[in-house]
């Protein structure tokens, strides 16, 4: 009866011990079922990506305010991750200028951020007509911005604006564009990007929001 029970605990324990694994191999499995996808084709990419357009400052959920628009520019590097022929995950790390231009006053606000978006792509490429690999795609998804600096000028003087802007940027991401593959296995990518952002920028000031619409072109390799 003791040999008995002393197997069953054994028994016991190495059950016990084959389901504590189960998450490891279920991670592992579902890593090595991402990986294993279509032979050849490309499931990771990293390029360089820079972007110029419009940027303003508005109300929130409001496009754009058409009188205090100014230059903004930026310029990165991104990555993605192909699930399948017709959806991917896209993220990068670009540095953004953002800002406002009131003319009224003379008044021009520059904010610089280190911008992380990850989007959501949805693409469409030969059974939608395209060949030779060329596709057209949309993104969107969320972004998290970082204050770097920001300055200002006012009536051709300039002034320190950081300790009156709040460190962090949260918004929405939209991007569509068209891709075309060169060199085989590389590609560009030419995008019309906006960002719709949903935090106050200012600490002493409610319902101004960051707002910029740009083209972008990407390098993918």
């Amino acid at each position: 009866m003791k040999r008995k029970t002393e197997k069953q605990m054994k028994r016991f324990t190495n059950v016990s011990q084959t389901r504590s694994n189960y998450p490891l191999f279920l991670a592992l499995l579902i890593a090595f079922s991402l990986l294993g996808n279509k032979p050849g084709m490309a499931q990771f990419q990293y390029g360089i990506k820079a972007g110029i357009g419009g940027t303003c400052q508005s109300e929130l959920l409001q496009l754009a305010d058409n009188n205090n628009l100014m230059l903004g520019y930026s310029f990165g590097v991104d990555t993605k991750y192909r699930f399948s022929d017709g959806f991917a995950l896209q993220t990068g790390l670009e540095y953004q200028q953002k800002g406002r231009k009131v003319d009224e006053n003379d008044l021009t606000e520059k904010l610089h951020y280190l911008h992380l978006p990850v989007r959501a792509e949805f693409s469409a490429g030969e059974k939608a007509g395209f060949k030779n690999g060329q596709r057209i795609y949309f993104a969107a998804g969320p972004y998290l911005s970082y204050l770097l600096d920001a300055d200002g000028t006012k009536n051709g003087a300039g002034f320190d604006l950081k300790s009156q802007t709040k460190d962090f940027d949260t918004g929405l991401s939209l991007e569509i564009g068209f891709e075309f593959p060169v060199f085989e296995s590389h590609s560009i990518q030419l995008g019309l990007n906006y960002d719709m952002g949903f935090a106050n920028v200012y600490k002493d000031k409610s319902d101004l929001n960051n707002k910029m619409a740009a083209v972008s072109l990407g390098y993918f390799f």
